[in-house]
């Protein structure tokens, strides 16, 4: 078997590896580069379609070996991305769960210059084996930021590879990885893993991230802001836990609310009843912003939106009940907030306290936005990304003998821990399992 990591090697963000056995040739994840800070206007910006497309034999254009598949382990651009930038070649598989789908689908058509997803998906579901030629692939779920995220076991040709995705163990989700480590997988060739925060050796957990949140507002007057993803499903979740325990609302637009009552149904299809908010919850209100509008004018949704206009209020309602509000906050959210709020005493703005990883353009502007008005800013320090201590302590259960960091600017680290089992690669190298 030959590994190939054509993007993820030497940086953060993109991650596009091959698997190749002597009758298959798979990609794990295709996503595009993270965004840049333009040196001329300041600005962050999203890579172009140039800057994301890959020169892949096979991809776009013809190959000896045809590529059949491509699995995507999570909904962060920076690992599906690339699909929206140019169609693929029709005779390629993209496997993903349902959940990603309509994720991606709802992400895509929030856009202003919306690209369809083109491309033959097929789905898989955790734990459930499934063959691509002579490759088996059994996905795992994980600890991340994103709706969902998997690891993923390969096994071809007498040789097992685990490529992990984004993974943490100190988010709401953390059973899922003490089951990944639980699960039997015999002995493991190669570890493909993630080292987002190689250089963080341990850190909180999102609980008591949450906990000193609502230390901050308890007892206190004035909107909390917190930037947050609407797919950050966590933390939208220990957000409206602690609305529920100090008494406030959890105000999102309708992206967010879409989002998590999309989770909801379609879990629900297959038997799991999620403990996140949603249309039923008290506490929850949506905004009816642009983003709300947006969800307004797809049809295929129209069920869902009719049950979120009993949940919408209005700006003179935010602008009255200012001081028991959380608000999520995204990218460019200032456009919407500049325009309809001009009041921000007491107001404090929550962040991650790791600027160096943005999933979207805008966010840099958004940040200094809030800043620039003097809003108490606060820091956190919780990531959707493994400490070290984690990324240790998988690899001393799975004991890989071959060890392959990518999604990371400290690969050092692994070499100083690991020593020679460790193979840091460049872009485009390959490695013989």
């Amino acid at each position: 078997m030959k590994i190939i990591v054509y993007r993820g090697a030497e940086g953060i963000g993109g991650n596009c590896i091959e698997v190749r056995s002597k009758k298959a040739r798979i990609l794990l994840d295709y996503g595009s580069p993270l965004p840049k800070i333009d040196p001329v206007s300041h600005r962050s910006v999203e890579a172009t379609p140039e800057e994301t497309i890959l020169d892949i034999p096979g991809l776009y254009g013809n190959s000896s070996i045809p590529i059949s598949a491509i699995v995507i382990s999570h909904t962060h651009k920076d690992h599906y991305g690339a699909l929206f930038a140019k169609p693929i070649n029709p005779g390629i598989k993209v496997f993903m769960t349902e959940i990603m789908e309509d994720v991606m689908r709802i992400t895509a058509k929030m856009s202003r210059d919306y690209k369809k997803l083109d491309a033959d998906i097929n789905y898989f579901r955790k734990g459930h084996r499934f063959v691509i030629g002579n490759i088996g692939i059994t996905p795992y779920l994980m600890d991340h930021s994103a709706s969902e995220s998997f690891a993923f076991l390969i096994e071809s040709e007498g040789k097992k590879i685990i490529y992990t995705g984004d993974y943490r163990e100190h988010g709401n989700k953390a059973n899922a990885f003490k089951q990944f480590l639980a699960a039997d997988m015999g002995p493991i060739d190669v570890l493909i893993t993630e080292g987002t925060q190689a250089e963080v050796e341990k850190g909180p957990t999102e609980q008591t991230v949450m906990e000193d949140i609502e230390g901050l507002v308890r007892g206190k007057t004035g909107t909390l802001y917190v930037m947050c993803s609407g797919q950050n499903i966590d933390l939208l979740t220990s957000l409206a836990g602690i609305a529920r325990n100090t008494r406030r609302y959890l105000v999102v637009d309708g992206y967010a609310a879409l989002v998590l009552e999309r989770l909801k149904a379609l879990a629900r299809k297959q038997g799991v009843e999620l403990r996140i908010p949603g249309l039923d919850t008290e506490y929850l209100k949506i905004i009816d912003n642009n983003a709300t509008k947006r969800i307004s004018q797809m049809t295929e949704y129209s069920e869902t939106y009719g049950r979120m206009r009993p949940k919408m209020v209005s700006w003179e309602w935010v602008r009255g009940d200012q001081g028991r509000l959380i608000i999520p906050v995204r990218a460019n959210a200032q456009q919407w907030i500049d325009e309809n709020i001009k009041d921000f005493r007491g107001a404090m703005l929550v962040y991650s306290m790791w600027e160096g990883y943005r999933e979207e353009a805008g966010l840099h502007e958004t940040l200094e936005y809030f800043r620039a008005r003097g809003i108490g800013a606060v820091p956190i320090h919780a990531s959707g990304h493994a400490y070290f201590s984690t990324i240790r302590k998988l690899i001393e259960n799975k004991r890989p003998r071959c060890i392959i960091p990518v999604h990371t600017e400290h690969p050092e680290k692994f070499t100083e821990t690991f020593g020679n089992r460790v193979r840091v690669l460049k872009d485009g190298a390959e490695l013989d399992v």
